[in-house]
């Protein structure tokens, strides 16, 4: 229950904050916006976090405290909440789940969540983690102020689409609507997000157009984006969803799937646009993630993987989910 994440937020004094590894503009935003709340409240919160965040949110307000290269709880910390990460594995910090000198709040909006921590909320209604970080300050009874409301915009912008995708719904858009009256910029974050890539990047593009694969009577799309084609451009092989959009424009679509090779595994990529369950497939690999928006790592060849995906999406039916 969200009463025992505010119990627990209130009961403590110094907090830290991690999220998932490869962190998108959900984590990131909600996990600077829970810090700025927290702070509202004289928490001494953190960031725990092991990677640098994505230069496409640099604009995020606090962002400097993700470059402080905390990768463990600091001494005396009393909570560690962890957003927007459905397993431990992909814990963005050294966090030690039976360690007893602070408790472990897992936060998070993925229906597939291994619930891991000691308090555990689970809010697979919210669009996106933002949202429960809006809910949270409103009982916390901190004020919105421009900066909050630019980190949670941040979050659900990026999570639901541009607004566009089936998770997004109307009290979404009634807090996106709170959040605007602060008079931040939302177009200029649209901007950014959305509209502000590299020549490189573009030029990714044409290659990831050029080898796109489209089978079973165009009903699937696969995109392959080989380490190859980032080493070459130069580019960091982070956030690869801006490629999922290119499947996705396709008008016979019903499921993407991309591929990017890390190491020896392959991390897979699904979305889908109207019946078929993307996350029950990813679940059946170890992953998870939502209905439309889903993922996995396999050590299985590529060729392999495609045809086991093929069986499995064939195996719905249209009947809009």
């Amino acid at each position: 229950m969200l009463k025992e994440v505010i119990k627990t937020l209130k009961n403590s004094q110094r907090i830290g904050i991690s999220f998932h590894t490869s962190p998108d503009g959900d984590s990131l935003g909600s996990s600077l916006a829970l810090l700025q709340i927290l702070r509202e409240l004289k928490k001494e919160a953190y960031i725990i976090c092991k990677e640098s965040i994505p230069e496409t949110f640099n604009f995020l307000p606090f962002n400097a405290e993700i470059e402080k290269n905390i990768t463990e709880p600091l001494d005396n910390t009393d909570c560690i909440v962890v957003l927007d990460c459905g397993n431990v594995e992909r814990i963005n910090g050294n966090i030690d789940l039976n360690n007893d000198k602070y408790i472990v709040l897992n936060v998070d909006h993925h229906k597939s969540n291994e619930e891991y921590g000691k308090i555990n909320y689970v809010n697979s209604e919210a669009a996106a983690v933002g949202e429960i970080i809006y809910d949270i300050m409103e009982q916390l009874k901190v004020t919105l102020n421009k900066s909050i409301a630019t980190c949670i915009y941040t979050s659900l912008l990026t999570d639901t689409g541009s607004f566009r995708h089936s998770n997004t719904t109307s009290k979404t858009h009634n807090i996106a609507g709170k959040l605007i009256s602060t008079g931040f910029d939302f177009s200029q974050i649209h901007r950014i997000i959305f509209d502000n890539k590299s020549l490189n990047r573009i030029k990714l593009y044409g290659k990831i157009i050029e080898d796109l694969e489209v089978t079973n009577n165009g009903k699937i799309a696969f995109i392959n984006a080989k380490k190859s084609y980032f080493e070459e451009l130069n580019l960091e092989d982070g956030d690869t969803s801006d490629l999922l959009t290119f499947g996705m424009k396709i008008n016979t679509v019903e499921v993407v799937a991309l591929f990017k090779e890390n190491d020896d595994i392959l991390k897979v990529s699904l979305r889908s646009k109207q019946y078929v369950d993307v996350r029950e497939i990813a679940e059946s690999y170890g992953g998870g993630g939502h209905i439309r928006a889903a993922g996995f790592a396999s050590d299985k060849p590529l060729e392999q993987l495609k045809n086991e995906l093929i069986l499995k999406i064939e195996s719905y039916k249209d009947e809009r989910i």
